[in-house]
This record gives structure tokens, sequence and C-alpha cells, in this order.
């Protein structure tokens, strides 16, 4: 996955929206983190980050802070 390349969209809770440049897999995780758990998170800046492949495929989606895409298995079985 490290060859792909992927484009991340920010919508701020403002309603602005941010395309960052794109990455390379071997950066997902830390821009997933960035973007979820990071400052402008926790502060309630950022409603929604959406990663999507080079086919606008979404690979990732999480809407404040919570993640909706992919799914999560429920933490307490």
């Amino acid at each position: 996955m490290t060859n792909e390349i992927f484009t991340t969209h920010i919508t701020f809770a403002s309603g602005d929206s941010h395309k960052e440049e794109p990455i390379t897999g071997d950066k997902l995780v830390s821009t997933i983190t960035r973007l979820v758990r990071g400052p402008a998170a926790m502060a309630g800046m950022i409603k929604e980050v959406k990663i999507v492949d080079s086919l606008d495929c979404i690979v990732f989606l999480a809407r404040d802070n919570k993640v909706v895409f992919p799914p999560q298995e429920a933490q307490n079985k």
C-alpha cells in the first residue's frame, strides 16, 4: 500500500474545507492520528476527515472524531 497515493479532505466546523497534498500509504497512520486525535480535533475544529485513493474511493472517513469508515468493531463484546 505504500506505493499508492491518497488525498486527504478536511471539513472544518466553520464549514470551510481543505484538501491536503497527496500522501503515500506509509503516511496514512500519522495523518489519521493527527486529524482525529490531534489538537485541532480535540478543540472541535475539525468536523470531517475523508481520505480517498487515486480512484476517489473512500478508504477512511471520520466525523466529529468518530471513525465512520472502515466500520469499527464494538469495543465491549
